[in-house]
C-alpha cells in the first residue's frame, strides 16, 4: 500500500531511529505509555533459560500497541479502508483492516508488522489501486510511529535459540534445529580461534538436510558467560549484530557460507573470551523451510512500435459492460492487476501484456477470459469479445518472435 521512501530520507530515519529509539519512541511517541514499554524489554542480564511469556505492561501483554494502533486507525480507514483493505470487496484487495477486530487483523497480516520498521509491506508498497503512503506524509508519519512501538516489542522479545554450547579452537559443528520451526538435521559450521582475547569465526557455513530447502534470517550470536557478572548476567548478545543483514535460502543437502562468512568478536563485553569456560548460543529471527527460487527473465516482446501503434490504443479505449463502463485505462491505469496503461514506456507495457498471453492458445489467454462473458471481472465483461480476442490473435507477431 505504501511506497518506499526515498533512500536519503530513510537513511536519515534509520540513523535517528538508531541513536535516539528509547528517546524518541518510549518517550516523544509515546508519552504516557513510555513507562509500560520500558518495563516490557527483557533485561539484559537475563540466562539463556525460560521464556518471559510475552510482553505487555498495564493493561495486558500488547495493550501498549495496541493503543498506538488505535491512535492512527481512523486515517488509516479513511484512506485504505474504502471496501479496499477493510472488506477486500475491491479487486480481492487484502482485508487487513476488517474487523470486529482490527488491531488482530492488521498483526496477523505477514509483512505488515515487522522487527525492521522498514521493512514493513505498509512502507513499501508503491501507488496500486489506492494511494502510496508516501503520498500520505501526515498518515505515513502516523504509520511508522506505530510500527517503531512495534518493533520495541517485538525486539523485546526472546528469539528462538539454540542451547549453549562449548566452542573449541578449530572445527566446530553446531546443531541449529531448536533453534528453528519445521526443521531437522541444519547446522551450522566453522573454525574458531583467538586473536588476541577476541573470538574468530571463519569459514561459517550453513548444512541444509537432503530433500529440504532451509531459510535462515538474521542469526545472533550471544555469548553465555562461564562466571556471571556482579549484577547476574549471564548471556551478552553480540553488541554489533554482525549477521543481521544474513537473509538467505540454502539448498536441500547443499552446505553454503553464512553471510558475512566471518566474525571477529572484538568488543569489550566480549574480551577476553574464555574458550575453557565461556560458551555460545545461536538465536534466529527465522529458521524454517525456504524454495530456493530459480529467477527467469521477462520475456521480451517481438515489437514494442507495432504494440504501440496497434494494440496500445485499444487496449486503453475499450469498455465493459456493454460500453457503458469505465475504460480499461480507468481502471488499470496505475499498476492495478499488473497493468499500468497510462505509462508511455512501450516496452514495459507491452512486457506487461505479455505475461498473461499464452503463446500456444492466445485466443483463450487470460487476457481474453478475464473479461469474457462469465470471467469474474470486477469491471465486468468486454462489450464485443469477438473483436477483442482478434486484438492478440491478429497481432501475434507484435508480442512473439517466430
Amino acid at each position: 500500500m505504501i511506497e518506499k521512501m526515498p533512500s536519503s530520507w530513510r537513511s536519515s530515519r534509520a540513523l535517528a531511529l538508531g541513536f535516539a529509539l528509547s528517546a524518541a519512541v518510549l518517550a516523544a511517541a509515546c508519552d504516557d505509555q513510555a513507562d509500560a514499554l520500558g518495563n516490557r524489554r527483557r533485561p539484559v542480564g537475563s540466562s539463556s533459560g525460560g521464556d518471559d511469556g510475552g510482553v505487555g505492561g498495564p493493561g495486558g501483554p500488547g495493550a501498549v500497541e495496541k493503543s498506538a494502533f488505535e491512535k492512527v486507525e481512523p486515517n488509516l480507514q479513511k484512506n485504505c479502508g474504502k471496501t479496499c483493505h477493510d472488506t477486500g470487496q475491491f479487486v480481492g484487495a487484502p482485508a487487513f483492516l476488517a474487523g470486529p477486530d482490527v488491531y488482530a487483523s492488521i498483526k496477523a497480516h505477514p509483512g505488515i508488522v515487522t522487527r525492521d520498521v522498514f521493512a514493513s509491506s505498509l512502507l513499501t508498497k508503491g501507488p496500486h489501486a489506492g494511494p502510496s503512503l508516501a503520498s500520505l506524509p501526515e498518515l505515513e508519519a502516523e504509520v511508522i510511529t506505530w510500527l517503531e512501538i512495534e518493533a520495541v516489542a517485538i525486539q523485546s522479545q526472546r528469539l528462538p535459540s539454540t542451547p549453549a554450547f562449548t566452542v573449541v579452537a578449530g572445527d566446530n559443528v553446531v546443531d541449529l534445529t531448536p533453534a528453528g520451526v519445521g526443521v531437522s538435521n541444519v547446522h551450522l559450521k566453522f573454525k574458531a580461534e583467538l586473536l588476541g582475547t577476541s573470538l574468530s569465526l571463519s569459514q561459517i557455513r550453513v548444512s541444509a538436510p537432503a530433500g529440504q530447502d532451509i531459510h535462515i534470517l538474521q542469526p545472533k550470536f550471544v555469548r553465555v558467560l562461564g562466571t556471571p557478572l556482579e549484577d547476574g548476567t549471564t548471556d551478552i548478545e553480540d553488541p554489533a549484530d554482525s549477521f543481521s543483514n544474513s537473509d538467505q535460502t540454502i539448498p536441500g543437502g547443499q552446505e553454503d557460507p553464512l553471510a558475512p562468512g566471518a566474525v571477529i568478536f572484538s568488543n569489550e563485553k566480549w574480551r577476553p573470551f574464555d574458550l575453557a569456560a565461556d560458551k555460545l548460543r545461536v538465536e534466529m529471527t527465522k529458521l524454517e523451510p525456504g524454495k530456493v527460487s530459480v529467477v527467469v527473465g521477462a520475456a521480451e516482446c517481438a515489437d514494442p512500435g507495432a504494440f504501440g501503434a496497434n494494440v496500445v490504443p485499444t487496449l486503453r479505449q475499450t469498455r465493459g459492460g456493454g460500453g457503458g463502463g469505465n475504460t480499461c485505462q480507468g481502471c488499470h491505469g496505475n499498476g492495478l492487476a499488473g497493468l499500468s496503461l497510462n505509462d508511455n514506456d512501450n516496452v514495459a507495457l507491452c512486457k506487461q501484456v505479455l505475461a498473461k498471453l499464452n503463446k500456444a492458445d492466445l485466443a483463450n489467454s487470460l487476457m481474453v477470459t478475464k473479461v469474457a462473458p462469465g470471467g469474474n471481472h470486477n469491471g465486468g465483461a468486454v462489450a464485443d469479445i469477438a473483436a477483442w480476442r482478434a486484438l492478440f490473435v491478429n497481432n501475434a507477431a507484435v508480442f512473439f518472435k517466430p
